[in-house]
């Protein structure tokens, strides 16, 4: 007679009490991102899609198709233990980097860029964040300790996340390489890897990135901007300089919601980088501290999830989605408020980008799933004691 094994049934079906459960503090600061970022969408939009489209809603149109796809993934993903993920993050990693590859001969160059299809909207370097820490969290969790070990740690690792970064710097760019690096990185450190490798790690890390910013031309011309403009405010970009003076007509309270001046094209990609700006113009210090806020919930409600996850690949792939979106929204708003030079990665949930929205909501929606895995893993233990008893 054979017999099932309880934990390896767990991993396949969901309880039947708990197929309605949300995280829903997660849920509603997600819900609260995304709204506020469809307004932010259209205000900074209505009038491009006038004069390039002649449809004012042509660009919230497509962003709605985006949130359809994403919610439909989302509705899918709870369907299933997350755990299943683990069977298809090889597969997903070869078909990313494929299509990072095509990318680089068969997409059109915008603004001297190679980065998605469909007018650059949708863009393999959104999925390959996601994928990569699919992967990295399925590689460190099978590991255990002997990712202390060179040839079992380090080397393999930098061979990964190397050759993703380096595709995408092709294309080029350099911030969304710099971004999966660092959430790598931080898997890589929390996952018990020895300090001296990931000393090791990050110092070779940081060698090849300060090499790229000072001999890729692109990159090198906007730290050169940033640091003339530290010297001498008047002197800084224009970019820069657009951003603050849509930062400093907010005020506490804003201009009101569509009244922004920036949007009209004094400000470079309003509706994709400068998202940020414009909706801090509108809605002012008030609304952007609200941003914020939620984006801090996300953190808060991710970091809880990661520690209350019942295995290190729930806690690795918890804690890696809940960096990637929490880093890339400070990376944003850092370049906003001219803190660091510009980089043009958009803002997750508030910027207009079909793939960055679809992407993004996969993320949390699998924070969701881990979260109600946590508390069926919670609910079974009393049984568990119950019947050994």
């Amino acid at each position: 007679m054979t017999t099932v094994n309880p934990i390896r049934q767990r991993t396949t079906r969901v309880h039947p009490g708990l197929k309605f459960y949300f995280d829903y503090w997660l849920l509603l600061a997600v819900a609260g991102l995304v709204i506020i970022g469809l307004l932010t969408v259209y205000s900074t939009t209505f009038d491009l899609g006038t004069l390039a489209k002649d449809d004012a809603t042509f660009y919230i149109k497509r962003q709605l198709w985006a949130l359809v796809l994403g919610i439909g993934a989302v509705i899918i993903l709870m369907q299933f233990d997350y755990h299943v993920l683990r069977r298809f993050s090889v597969p997903m990693l070869f078909i990313t980097l494929f299509a990072l590859l095509a990318i680089l001969f068969f997409s059109e160059a915008i603004f001297g860029a190679q980065r998605g299809v469909y007018e650059g909207s949708y863009q393999p370097s959104e999925v390959a964040k996601l994928v990569t820490i699919l992967y990295i969290a399925h590689w460190l969790s099978s590991k255990g300790d002997r990712i202390k070990l060179i040839t079992y740690g380090l080397f393999p690792f930098s061979v990964i996340v190397g050759v993703v970064c380096a595709l995408i710097v092709r294309q080029p760019d350099l911030s969304t390489a710099g971004l999966i690096a660092l959430v790598s990185f931080t898997l890589f450190f929390v996952a018990g890897a020895d300090w001296r490798q990931f000393a090791v790690a990050a110092g070779l890390g940081g060698a090849v990135f300060l090499t790229l910013i000072l001999t890729l031309p692109h990159a090198a011309a906007r730290v050169e901007i940033f640091t003339i403009g530290l010297r001498d405010p008047a002197q800084a970009g224009w970019h820069v300089r657009q951003t603050l003076i849509a930062l400093g007509r907010g005020g506490w309270t804003g201009v009101g919601l569509g009244e922004s001046i920036q949007k009209f094209g004094a400000l470079p990609a309003a509706h994709t980088d400068g998202a940020f700006a414009i909706l801090a113009e509108e809605t002012g210090l008030l609304g952007g501290l609200i941003v914020i806020g939620l984006f801090l919930m996300i953190v808060w409600r991710g970091i809880r999830t990661a520690m209350q996850a019942r295995d290190s690949y729930g806690f690795l792939l918890a804690l890696g989605i809940t960096c990637w979106l929490s880093y890339q929204a400070l990376m944003n708003i850092a370049v906003i408020t001219a803190v660091i030079p510009f980089t043009g990665i958009p803002l997750p949930f508030i910027s207009y980008g079909g793939s960055s929205l679809a992407i993004s909501l996969v993320g949390a929606g699998i924070l969701l799933n881990i979260s109600r895995d946590a508390a069926l893993s919670k609910r079974m233990q009393p049984r568990r004691r119950e019947s050994n008893q």
